[in-house]
């Protein structure tokens, strides 16, 4: 996921570019159903959602109904060929605060790129490229490099990644797909519904006033398996898309817990992009 900065480029070096900037305050009851003011969670033990699931073909017709009535809402992904953007990070880890930039560039399904800045935008700090299969770190500061299968990049990341769920990620899309398996209405105005695959069961909630969506929680099947929550505001309007610019991710592993604050300041939709990695010789090669 996006805590890629925060565990492979966890270094000395990095820490003192952003020492002495003070960390956000977070506070789990500050979090509001507002979806243009986003309040971090702090980031401690997340929710549960292990909560009992009705499946479909069990449920009561209102509830049969309901998930019907809402398949559409769930199925609807942002189009695009590429996204490129550019938003400020506050990440926080078991042992460490940092704030960077980060300037991102998606060919959809094909490749990330990622290029990390500190103090400001003015120092290189990292680039990152990833496909479907492949995970290549330039850590600018260290002069070193790491490649590896996508599979095995949680030697250096707090979790097991996958291509997809980073893509979604960036661009706002829940982080795994599957069934709808249970629905209901919330007072607050919202829709709750959980989906479920082979490996993950997720429960997304939705604005019923504009249709965006407000949260979203994931597990893995394994209880004792890594979770994540995903709080969305921010929304804006651009090249007629609907899209999150304000996203508070909280991921869970064990006893350890990650949390970034990413807020956009520039998003374009299918403009031409380049996507430059070029190591330099002088690099060494990390061995994982």
């Amino acid at each position: 996921m996006l805590f890629v900065t925060g565990s492979a480029l966890s270094s000395c070096s990095f820490h003192r570019l952003v020492a002495g900037k003070k960390a956000k305050s977070y506070d789990w009851s500050q979090v509001t159903t507002d979806t243009g003011h986003l309040a971090g969670p702090q980031p401690d033990i997340l929710p549960n959602v292990d909560t009992p699931v009705n499946k479909a073909p069990d449920a009561s017709t209102a509830v049969s109904r309901l998930i019907e009535e809402l398949t559409p809402l769930w199925k609807a992904r942002l189009a695009y060929t590429t996204f490129s953007g550019k938003a400020k990070v506050h990440f926080e880890g078991p042992d460490e605060k940092q704030e960077f930039t980060a300037h991102f560039r998606i060919r959809k399904d094909s490749v990330i790129w990622i290029a990390i800045t500190g103090l400001g935008g003015m120092v290189p700090v990292a680039r990152i490229l990833i496909t479907p299969d492949s995970f290549m770190l330039i850590n600018q500061l260290q002069k070193e490099v790491t490649l590896l299968p996508l599979a095995k990049a949680a030697k250096i990341l707090p979790a097991k990644v996958d291509f997809q769920s980073m893509q979604h990620l960036i661009t706002g899309d829940p982080l795994q797909e599957g069934v709808i398996t249970n629905a209901s209405g919330l007072f607050g105005g919202g829709w709750s519904i959980e989906v479920e695959d082979s490996n993950y069961v997720q429960r997304i909630i939705y604005n019923k006033s504009d249709s965006t969506m407000r949260s979203a929680q994931l597990r893995t099947r394994d209880v004792n398996g890594p979770r994540a929550m995903t709080e969305y505001g921010g929304y804006m309007f651009i090249d007629d898309r609907r899209i999150s610019t304000g996203r508070v991710i909280n991921v869970q592993n064990g006893n350890d817990v990650y949390m970034i604050d990413m807020n956009f300041m520039k998003i374009d939709f299918d403009q031409p992009l380049d996507y430059p990695f070029s190591i330099p010789k002088n690099y060494t090669l990390k061995q994982q």
